[in-house]
């Protein structure tokens, strides 16, 4: 996976935000009105409304535009001063706080301020000490019934894989991709497992309710979603693996060509 510097050179100075600010990567869903509706928001309705939700890693307000209908205030917290510049044009200064962040910490934050804190399609790139940062700061930035919804890494689950992949020739490797032979990393931590990230997250006094597994581009689960809550007791966490993930968006995608006005791109 890249690099905070990597990543920071990529998402800061190198993508071209200006035609679509990231938009693009809901085309499979058929836009973002319909990768929100039937994807992101059915796994976290029950967490909103809140009055102060943390979004971390917004780009330049892809689920930002849609978390602001069920809350007071937000907080939005990206390495990339350019996205944060973005999102401040977009979004004003009247209910939501900005802050160009280190990529490993909310520190910035008061303790005990957060409802409901929402990653999604950033925290993938996190090696663990990165992880472990941000979730040492949400058990104390959550309030006592604060929740968080985070997507992250599960690459490591199939390290041996992608050992091998790294191994094999360029045009290879290429090939069997481009034949869906071979599945691709999508740039995943190498540190990060599903388990690991629970166990890092009850380490550090949060408490994990669900976990689910998807795959992102392959057949392979390189990624999850986990939810967490502050408050402890309560059932056994829920665990599922979503193997299907993808041909749901597709088929979330013709709904938007058959009903809708598809997408641009």
């Amino acid at each position: 996976m890249p690099s905070h510097e990597q990543n920071y050179q990529i998402w800061n100075n190198s993508y071209d935000w200006s035609r679509y600010q990231g938009d693009e990567w809901s085309a499979k869903w058929g836009g973002t009105d319909m990768q929100w509706y039937w994807t992101i928001y059915p796994r976290i309705r029950y967490h909103l409304p809140a009055q102060t939700i943390l979004d971390i890693g917004p780009g330049q307000g892809r689920w930002t535009r849609y978390l602001l209908q069920h809350c007071d205030n937000m907080v939005l917290v990206d390495l990339s001063e350019k996205c944060i510049n973005a999102c401040r044009r977009r979004f004003g200064e009247d209910r939501v706080l900005y802050k160009v962040g280190s990529g490993d910490s909310i520190d910035f934050l008061e303790d005990e301020s957060i409802d409901f804190a929402f990653s999604w399609e950033t925290l993938v790139y996190a090696e663990i000490e990165a992880v472990r940062g941000y979730l040492e700061g949400l058990a104390r930035k959550l309030k006592p019934d604060g929740r968080a919804f985070l997507h992250h890494s599960n690459l490591a689950s199939y390290s041996a894989y992608f050992d091998l992949t790294i191994k094999m020739p360029k045009r290879l490797r290429d090939f069997l991709k481009t034949r869906g032979l071979l599945d691709y990393d999508q740039w995943r931590a190498r540190s990060v497992t599903a388990e690991l990230f629970a166990r890092c997250a009850e380490e550090v006094g949060l408490r994990v309710t669900t976990q689910e597994l998807i795959p992102w581009g392959g057949r392979r689960l390189i990624d999850c979603f986990t939810t967490l809550t502050r408050s402890s007791g309560g059932a056994s966490p829920r665990f599922k693996k979503n193997p299907n993930y993808h041909t749901r968006a597709y088929h979330i995608q013709e709904l938007s060509w058959l009903y809708g006005e598809g997408v641009p791109w």
